[in-house]
């Protein structure tokens, strides 16, 4: 019985801690949310749930495989080129909350940077996916069955 609390005590901290906001300079005139998770399934629900709260997502995977991946590092500046948005992520998902307008976002994963322009229109959840280069030496996957 202890150990069942003990198990569901940490697995709610876990998600807690996953779904906490980040918040990213906005180099004087405020803050951006932006937060990222989604290893795991309890994570991924969590953040799904929040994605109301948010009109930005990005999605991390490997090409090929759709496998997903962390530790992508994130710069979102705005159209005047001021960075707004510095984050690595800590999951496949990454949620911001952007005035409206145009942007740049930078990401940069083992070595290589992908850059594109994206719009923030209000009222609307823009999705983008940034797909990575396979290094099968290095990429594996957690079966979908895996606790």
């Amino acid at each position: 019985m202890k150990l069942q609390i003990l198990t569901s005590s940490l697995l709610a901290l876990a998600v807690l801690w996953m779904t906490n906001p980040l918040f990213a300079q906005d180099s004087g005139s405020g803050t951006i949310p932006a937060i990222s998770g989604g290893i795991g399934a309890d994570s991924r629900e969590a953040l799904a749930a929040r994605e109301k709260d948010f009109n930005f997502k990005l999605i991390s995977t490997i090409i090929g495989t759709g496998t997903y991946v962390s530790d992508v590092a994130l710069t979102i500046s705005n159209a005047a080129g001021k960075p707004l948005v510095r984050h690595t992520t800590q999951g496949p998902l990454f949620l911001a909350t952007l005035p409206d307008g145009v942007y740049t976002l930078s990401a940069t994963f083992r070595g290589q940077t992908q850059t594109r322009k994206f719009q923030i229109r209000a009222g609307r959840l823009l999705t983008e996916y940034l797909r990575w280069p396979e290094r099968a030496e290095e990429d594996w996957t957690i079966p979908w069955n895996a606790p």
